[in-house]
């Protein structure tokens, strides 16, 4: 290839990185519901009782969130059949980030392809949130159902990426799935924004807590050595981290990441 047909590749590939980054200004904010757990999770003031008001206004994402805690890993006896139940079990905090979680996933719209299975891609993600506050819970992190939340939207770039540029998203996912790699090393293959700067930028958009958008941001990252990031939140990005590698690694769900898959 002549220097001129380099440069000029370059210049496209560039152009479409400008152009994928200002595509992100028209994402849509979160559903109110979502918002408003947001609020209640942030006011130390807030209560088990509004979280309940909230969900009832949205009886999609109860009945998600119902499913959820009827799962094996909570094993509440008897099961739950309402909110407030699933309140006495859980609390307050461990509730609000399902809910906000929950309807994070539910803001985007099914990946229907046979390069990428949006259920394989749900997987990875809860094992992620699962493996992170079972390790959080095992260092005695202060909070680890705010780990739970780090762990299962930690790779959402990947969604935002999809719905702002489908073709680009199923690219990366063919590429992986070829040649056994990982999926950032095809983002940079392609000149493409990382899935975990656009998750960060979608996050401070929406408002979520730090932790969550710092997790986003820097989960393939040894963050133990940098000093940009706040030392109280340098702990459960060092969980995700390790959650994610452990999920990739053990092959449960697939994240679009091929990198120990073959």
């Amino acid at each position: 290839m002549s220097q001129a047909a380099s440069s000029n590749k370059v210049g496209q590939e560039s152009a479409h990185f400008q152009e994928l980054l200002s595509k992100l200004q028209d994402i849509r904010t979160l559903p109110v519901v979502a918002m408003k757990v947001n609020d209640l999770i942030n006011d130390p003031n807030s209560s088990s009782g509004e979280i309940a008001e909230l969900l009832k206004k949205d009886l999609v994402l109860t009945a998600k969130i119902l499913r959820l805690v009827n799962s094996s890993y909570y094993s509440i006896p008897g099961g739950v059949a309402d909110v407030k139940r699933a309140l006495a079990f859980l609390g307050f905090n461990t509730l609000a980030q399902l809910v906000l979680s929950l309807s994070v996933f539910s803001f985007f719209k099914d990946v229907a392809s046979s390069e990428f299975s949006m259920t394989e891609f749900w997987r990875h993600c809860l094992a992620v949130g699962v493996c992170s506050e079972v390790i959080a819970k095992k260092i005695k992190l202060p909070k680890p159902e705010e780990a739970f939340s780090c762990g299962l939207l930690h790779d959402v770039g990947k969604l935002v990426l999809h719905e702002i540029d489908p073709q680009s998203f199923l690219k990366i996912v063919t590429e992986t799935q070829r040649h056994g790699s990982s999926y950032i090393d095809v983002e940079r293959q392609l000149d493409l924004p990382s899935h975990s700067y656009i998750g960060e930028i979608i996050a401070t958009k929406w408002g979520l807590p730090q932790s969550i958008r710092l997790a986003i941001r820097y989960h393939h990252f040894d963050v133990s050595r940098m000093d940009s990031i706040l030392p109280s939140v340098k702990p459960v990005i060092q969980v995700v981290r390790l959650a994610n590698n452990i999920c990739i690694k053990n092959q449960v769900g697939k994240s679009g990441d091929c990198s120990e898959a073959l």
